[in-house]
């Protein structure tokens, strides 16, 4: 039997229609369907499910929103191996595969297996080593409501990168300069390319540049600690928030699982990002410029 598990974003009313349509799609095809815990209380249909407990073997998790609703999914998903579609309610949705009124073809072709599977790299990061997290995106280290610069020194491997001092440091996915790295004056990278961004925030040393690092080697990110220390912010994929009053030490590497993504057609990264950036030329969060 086919099972899906169903993701939607609370602060976006219309996303619970679409996720009570193709919850309805499922049922009558015979498959299970399975909701996060909020969502099954405002639609009453299929059975709720924290999740953080998703099952192994769901055909797919299905998210409704934008690309942030994807976010907060996507390391549960991932961490099992289960595939992820997106359906966009959002405004970006740079990961997300279909508009609401294509739900029904989706479903037809996912039941006959018509689609094809993309696998996209994600980050494992380790805070003062304890705090785990899998990030689609980037990894960010920011002086938070701290007034004042901080010193970072970012290494890879054994290897100095440089020492920041700073509002902060991005450390992305190719799939993630597409977003807040983008925005810091960081590059595009296809998420083909087998690396890693590294971008300091307003550093007060003009010749540090991004910097793009091979995948296989580990980044550490050390805001320095005793005399001096400031307080701080660690943001993952602008889901995780810690602010730390002393000096941390966080590690990223590439993750030993991907994230998989379901797609019906080929992915051509230059015309979706040609098509996003005419969308973000012309649209302003609320209506056009």
């Amino acid at each position: 039997m086919h099972s899906f598990f169903l993701s939607a974003n609370p602060d976006k009313p219309k996303t619970i229609p679409a996720a009570r349509q193709f919850a309805r799609l499922c049922m009558e095809q015979g498959c299970e369907v399975m909701l996060d815990e909020w969502l099954h209380q405002k639609l009453a249909l299929g059975r709720p499910r924290p999740l953080e407990d998703l099952p192994d073997n769901l055909t797919a998790l299905v998210s409704f929103g934008g690309d942030g609703t994807l976010l907060r999914a996507i390391p549960h998903a991932a961490a099992r191996d289960i595939p992820i579609l997106g359906v966009n309610l959002g405004h970006t949705g740079f990961l997300m595969e279909l508009s609401p009124d294509k739900m029904p073809e989706a479903l037809g072709m996912i039941l006959r297996g018509e689609y094809g599977i993309f696998e996209r790299a994600m980050l494992d990061i380790e805070i003062n080593g304890q705090h785990h997290h899998l990030a689609m995106n980037e990894f960010v280290l920011t002086r938070g409501i701290n007034p004042s610069s901080l010193v970072l020194d970012v290494m890879h491997n054994d290897e100095l990168v440089y020492t920041i001092h700073g509002d902060g440091v991005l450390v992305s996915t190719p799939t993630g300069t597409t977003g807040y790295i983008l925005s810091a004056g960081g590059p595009v990278i296809a998420p083909s390319v087998p690396c890693q961004a590294v971008v300091p925030v307003c550093t007060h040393i003009m010749h540090q540049r991004p910097v793009i690092l091979p995948d296989t080697g580990t980044i550490y990110v050390r805001a320095r600690a005793g005399k001096g220390s400031k307080a701080h912010q660690i943001c993952i994929d602008g889901q995780v928030v810690y602010n730390l009053e002393e000096g941390s030490v966080s590690t990223i590497k590439k993750a030993d699982k991907p994230a998989r993504f379901i797609r019906f057609t080929a992915q051509r990264f230059l015309t979706r990002l040609h098509q996003k950036q005419m969308e973000w030329s012309n649209n302003v969060y609320g209506g056009n410029v």
